[in-house]
């Protein structure tokens, strides 16, 4: 697959900053589940279920957009 794809704003229906600001919101989740996993790998009956939420979330979050 291509990694440049010029039309990937008209293929999403997603204006330039409302793109910007849902991945920059998807990238902040991803780093607090990051950490979280990681605390995770060392104290498993900790944030136990975080990560499967967080992809059930993001699913969702991506469906809404209509994407």
């Amino acid at each position: 697959k291509m990694i440049i794809n010029f039309k990937h704003l008209n293929e999403v229906k997603l204006k330039y900053f409302e793109h910007l600001r849902f991945t920059w919101f998807e990238s902040i989740r991803g780093m607090l589940i990051m950490i979280a996993l990681f605390i995770h790998g060392i104290c498993p009956y900790i944030f136990y279920d975080m990560f499967s939420s967080y992809i059930k979330g993001a699913s969702d979050r991506i469906k809404k957009l209509g994407v």
